[in-house]
C-alpha cells in the first residue's frame, strides 16, 4: 500500500513537471508571437520610416537624430520599472494592461501628427506621440525580458533567443519592403501622408496581436521573492554590486559609442544620399536576412563557447561598420550600401542575444529588474549625451567640407568615424575587464 501511494506520488510530481515543461514551451512560442509584432511595430516607427516621416513634417537633421535615439533616452524611467514590479507576486496583469497603453500609443503616433499638420503642429505632436509611446515601452520592458527568461533555461537560451529573433526578423523584413514600395508609390503620386497611414494601420494590427500573445503565456513565479523596493535600493543596490558594476560599464561605453553615430545612419540616405524608400527597405531585408541565417550560429557560439566571445566578436564587427560609413556617398554607395548592410546584419545577428543575456550573467536573480532598469536608465542618459554631441558636431561643421584620401567628407560622415572608434572600445573592455576577472555570475 505504502508502495503504491509512493507510486502515485512520483507518478503526480512527474505529471505536474511535465505539465510544466509543456507549459513553458507553449509560452516560449507565444513569446516567439510577441516577439514578432513588438519588434514590427519598433520597426516601423525607426529607422527610414522614422526619418522619412520627420522629413515629410519639415523637421531638421539634427531633430532626425534626437528623435531616434529617443527611445534609448526615455530608457531612463526604467529604474522606476522595479518599483512597480518587485513587489507583485503575479505581475502578468499589470504587464498586460501597460502593452495595451503601449502598442494604442505606438499604433497612433503616425496618426494623430497627420491630423494636426495642418494646424502647424504635426512635429511638435509626433514628438510628444513619441515619447509618451517608448516611455511606456521603458516601464515594462524589463519586466517582460525577465518574463523571457524565466521561461528559458540558461543551457537553452542563446539558441531561442537567436530562433525568435530570425522568426521576428524574417516576417518584418518581408513587410518592411512592402510597406517601402507604398511609401514610395505614394511619393511618387504626390501624397505620402496616404502611404505613412497604411503604414500606420499595420501598426495597429500587429498591436492587437502582440496583447493576444501576452494573454495566452503564462506566469510561472513559485521561487519569486515578493519585496517591497524603494527608489534608493534601485539606484544603489546594483551599483554596489562589483560585478555588475563591470555591465555598467559597458553598457554606457556601447550606448555613448552607437548613439554618436548610429542614429544618423537612416537620415544620412535619406537627406543626403536621396534614396528611395524601397531600396532602403531592400537593404534592410537584406541586413535582416543575413542576421537570420547566422543568429543560430552565435547562438552556437554563445552557449557552446562563452557570451563574451559572441559579444566580443559582434561588436568588433559593427564598430567596423559604422567607421565604414564615413566613406560612403553618392559615388559609391551602390556597392559599399548593400555591403555594409551584410556586415551589419551579421553583427546584429550577435549583439542582439550577446548584449541582451550578458547582463542577465551577473544580475541577481532576487530584484532582477532592478538590475535591468537601472542599468538601461544609465545607458538612456549616454545614449541621450552621445546623439546630442553627434548632432552639435554635424551641426558645428555643417559648413567645413574635409578630403580624406581625396574623397569630399560631410559632418555627419565625421560622426560615423567617431562611432566606429568608440564601438571598437567595447570588445577590449570586455576582454581586459570581465572576460579577464573571477567576476560572479548568476547560477540559475
Amino acid at each position: 500500500m505504502g508502495s503504491f501511494v509512493l507510486n502515485m506520488l512520483k507518478n503526480k510530481r512527474y505529471n505536474i513537471k511535465k505539465e510544466n515543461k509543456d507549459s513553458m514551451y507553449r509560452s516560449r512560442k507565444f513569446f516567439i508571437l510577441e516577439g514578432v509584432t513588438g519588434i514590427g511595430q519598433n520597426s516601423l516607427t525607426a529607422g527610414a520610416f522614422l526619418a522619412g516621416f520627420i522629413k515629410l513634417l519639415e523637421g531638421s537633421e539634427q531633430i532626425n537624430g534626437m528623435v531616434a535615439v529617443i527611445p534609448a533616452i526615455v530608457g531612463l524611467l526604467q529604474i522606476f520599472s522595479s518599483l512597480i514590479f518587485e513587489k507583485l507576486e503575479s505581475r502578468k496583469k499589470t504587464i498586460i494592461s501597460m502593452a495595451i497603453v503601449l502598442r494604442t500609443l505606438l499604433s497612433i503616433v503616425y496618426f494623430i501628427p497627420m491630423f494636426l499638420i495642418p494646424y502647424g503642429l504635426g512635429l511638435q505632436s509626433f514628438v510628444i506621440c513619441y515619447i509618451l509611446a517608448y516611455s511606456m515601452q521603458a516601464l515594462v520592458v524589463p519586466a517582460i525580458v525577465n518574463w523571457i527568461v524565466e521561461l528559458t533555461p540558461l543551457s537553452i537560451r542563446g539558441q531561442y533567443l537567436a530562433y525568435r529573433d530570425k522568426i521576428s526578423l524574417g516576417i518584418i523584413a518581408i513587410v518592411t519592403i512592402v510597406l517601402g514600395k507604398v511609401l514610395d508609390y505614394s511619393k511618387d503620386m504626390g501624397n505620402q501622408i496616404t502611404g505613412f497611414a497604411v503604414v500606420g494601420v499595420i501598426i495597429t494590427i500587429l498591436g492587437i496581436i502582440n496583447i493576444y500573445a501576452l494573454f495566452n503565456i503564462d506566469e510561472f513565479n513559485d521561487e519569486r521573492i515578493v519585496k517591497k523596493v524603494k527608489l534608493r535600493d534601485v539606484l544603489i543596490t546594483p551599483i554596489k554590486d562589483t560585478s555588475f558594476r563591470k555591465i555598467i560599464i559597458l553598457f554606457i561605453l556601447w550606448n555613448f559609442a552607437l548613439q554618436i553615430g548610429g542614429p544618423y545612419i537612416a537620415v544620412y540616405m535619406v537627406t543626403k544620399l536621396n534614396l528611395k524608400y524601397t531600396y532602403m527597405m531592400t537593404l534592410s531585408v537584406i541586413a535582416t536576412v543575413v542576421r537570420v541565417i547566422v543568429s543560430n550560429v552565435w547562438g552556437r557560439i554563445a552557449d557552446k563557447k562563452s557570451w563574451f566571445l559572441s559579444t566580443k566578436c559582434s561588436i568588433g564587427l559593427l564598430a567596423i561598420v559604422h567607421f565604414s560609413w564615413g566613406f560612403v556617398n553618392l559615388s559609391n554607395y551602390i556597392v559599399l550600401a548593400p555591403l555594409l548592410h551584410i556586415i551589419a546584419g551579421i553583427a546584429w545577428g550577435g549583439i542582439g542575444i550577446s548584449m541582451f543575456n550578458i547582463q542577465f550573467l551577473f544580475a541577481k536573480k532576487e530584484g532582477r529588474t532592478m538590475y535591468i532598469g537601472l542599468n538601461a536608465a544609465i545607458g538612456g542618459i549616454f545614449s541621450g549625451i552621445s546623439v546630442w554631441i553627434g548632432g552639435q558636431l554635424i551641426k558645428v561643421l555643417e559648413d567645413n567640407q574635409l578630403t580624406l584620401f581625396h574623397m569630399p567628407i560631410n559632418s555627419i560622415q565625421i560622426t560615423f568615424f567617431l562611432s566606429g572608434i568608440l564601438l571598437m572600445l567595447c570588445p577590449l573592455f570586455v576582454k581586459i575587464f570581465i572576460e579577464k576577472k573571477d567576476l560572479k555570475q548568476e547560477v540559475e
